[in-house]
């Protein structure tokens, strides 16, 4: 019997696999991982910067996990190469693997825009644990460093290393910082709080090049401001590993094509995660990809059960505020209309985007806790009372919902 075989080991992959061996405990499971460690919590990297890691904490699952489920991880072996002819799998050892069925989960890795100096030793992105051996190792003795991008890893890169001391700066090329999950009012608050925190912030600035011999000295933006620094670390987003299947009759454009049950556009070949493009979106968060992974085990084991999808959110501590963003902020759509709640004395700011009375986004700064709600409320299309809306209350929004 030729094994379902699963390349990728995040949160995708251990999803898929655990929900496939709950309906099929005979057929062997390999999971095929490019790095030396079992499947990891990636959004905790940034929280270890400066430490040593503990691999039990870090662990989705402990190693005998695996062994109870009967599924074999091998690791520090990279997939090359998929025959779908064949149907086979080809390590970077030249050793090939057939297979039963498919699952992509590959996911992503860090886009280090084409600028000159990204190889010069001192520049960084944090995407894996080696990144943050390396990253500590280098960074012990030094004390300035740049972080390229103001979004969600970036920020959090910036408060750690400024909790450990280090001086701080943020480069973000748009006119505010965390412009993809936020409205501009919990930019702003936000970026006053990295201030008090130490941490300096330059937006609409662009990096031109590195500049450094053996070792970065300094970076050069796009109005020709030299900045001196120690170490650059980019936080400019990520692309899907899609390299392995360019010579094959999988489908892909920024993503592998799938459709609501993580098929490719072969038939026994999965994909879900941050390697997925599913109706034109690639997500490249953890919750998406934890529900696409459920999604590909159930239909690897044969079960015909469509994704639900998962409305895209994002949560955040960094600066000593917690930051909770889910759904459509309506940037492009003026005809939105908003509920707002903003207590200055306590910084709390609430703001929820209503599209024909239907709540469809909500940033939530400072206090997080009615999150799961509104969320649940955006889900379910609820439909709220133009009364609500005229009055402005975000109280009263809330009592709707209960």
């Amino acid at each position: 019997m030729n094994p379902v075989i699963i390349i990728g080991n995040g949160i995708a992959a251990v999803s898929a696999a655990e929900v496939f061996r709950e309906h099929d405990k005979n057929t062997p499971v390999i999971i095929i991982s490019g790095e030396p460690y079992y499947a990891y919590y990636r959004l905790r990297l940034s929280d270890l910067l400066g430490k040593t890691p503990d691999l039990d904490k870090l662990y989705i699952h402990k190693p005998e996990w695996y062994r109870n489920l009967n599924i074999d991880v091998w690791l520090g072996h990279k997939a090359s190469e998929i025959d779908t002819k064949k149907q086979s799998v080809t390590l970077d050892n030249g050793k090939a693997v057939n297979f039963s069925k498919l699952l992509l989960a590959n996911g992503s890795s860090a886009f280090i825009p084409p600028v000159p100096g990204t190889d010069i030793p001192g520049v960084f992105s944090i995407r894996s644990l080696d990144d943050v051996n390396n990253f500590n190792k280098f960074i012990n003795d030094r004390t300035r460093g740049i972080v390229i991008g103001g979004g969600l890893l970036g920020l959090e890169v910036a408060w750690s290393l400024a909790n450990k001391g280090k001086n701080v700066c943020v480069v973000e090329g748009s006119p505010h910082i965390l412009s993809k999950q936020v409205d501009q009012t919990a930019s702003e608050l936000l970026m006053a709080l990295g201030k008090k925190a130490g941490i300096n912030f330059i937006t609409q600035g662009r990096l031109s090049q590195i500049i450094g011999d053996k070792a970065v000295t300094s970076v050069q933006l796009n109005d020709n401001q030299t900045i001196s620094t120690e170490f650059v670390v980019f936080s400019t987003g990520v692309r899907s590993n899609i390299d392995i299947v360019k010579n094959t009759s999988i489908q892909s454009t920024r993503g592998v094509q799938v459709n609501e049950y993580m098929q490719t556009s072969v038939e026994n070949i999965f994909a879900a995660g941050d390697i997925a493009e599913y109706k034109g979106q690639v997500y490249g968060i953890w919750p998406v990809a934890r529900e696409q992974g459920k999604t590909a085990g159930f239909n690897l084991a044969g079960k015909q059960i469509p994704y639900n999808e998962v409305i895209p959110s994002n949560y955040l501590k960094v600066f000593g505020v917690e930051i909770y963003s889910v759904g459509d902020l309506c940037k492009d759509d003026s005809s939105c209309s908003t509920i707002k709640k903003f207590d200055k004395e306590d910084n709390i700011y609430s703001v929820v985007f209503l599209r024909n009375n239907i709540p469809v986004g909500a940033v939530l700064f400072g206090d997080t806790k009615p999150a799961m709600k509104i969320s649940k409320a955006i889900k379910s299309s609820i439909q709220i009372p133009d009364e609500i809306i005229q009055k402005n209350s975000f109280e009263e929004f809330l009592k709707v919902l209960s």
